[in-house]
């Protein structure tokens, strides 16, 4: 289902993961394997977990790599072998996950002691005025998934009270891009988006 918010990640996202070149990473809410694939093109042994068992399906049929490790279950209190990880990446998955205290403290346990955590997320303010994750099903229909929203401050709170430095947080306003890719989309272009 096409998406400007999946489309602004698929853009921006990556550059700033690309150095996890050959590193061990979990990816929470891995889902079809966006950025799976990507990093296991450079060459990282991926752990992806997800709680939909029918993403994961589209995930398996795109690879069949013998570096990914996949967990159906939830990030909270699901098992997650294989840590201590170099990096933890996490999509457009943090709306979902209402207990940042609890997130964070798990995403600390499961790194190494140097290792890193990148976060792209939904922009607050879109949150804030009621914008959350939602798709249509194979007929037509919208569906809305359970979400919260998470102020900046908060994030960033939870973070450092687990142990978290931030070192980037930046601000994705939509592109000409967006429009190019739907002309419905232009109503995005230089609004905060992730």
């Amino acid at each position: 289902y096409p998406n400007p918010t999946v489309a602004i990640d698929e853009m921006s996202f990556p550059p700033l993961y690309s150095g996890l070149n050959g590193k061990d990473v979990l990816e929470i809410g891995c889902g079809t394997g966006r950025h799976t694939v990507r990093l296991l093109a450079a060459n990282c042994a991926v752990t992806g977990i997800d709680i939909s068992e029918g993403m994961l399906s589209r995930l398996k049929e795109k690879t069949r790599s013998l570096s990914l490790r996949v967990i159906q279950g939830d990030f909270l209190t699901s098992e997650v072998p294989n840590g201590p990880f170099d990096a933890i990446l996490v999509s457009l998955v943090l709306e979902h996950i209402p207990d940042l205290q609890a997130f964070f403290s798990r995403a600390r346990k499961l790194l190494v002691a140097e290792g890193q955590l990148f976060i792209s997320e939904i922009h607050p303010q879109r949150t804030e005025a009621g914008v959350f994750a939602h798709f249509k099903d194979e007929d037509g229909k919208e569906v809305s998934l359970a979400s919260s929203a998470h102020r900046a401050e908060e994030i960033q709170r939870a973070a450092e009270g687990n142990g978290f430095s931030i070192k980037l947080v930046e601000t994705v306003l939509g592109i000409e891009e967006l429009s190019r890719i739907n002309p419905k989309w232009a109503r995005y272009v230089g609004k905060p988006m992730i």
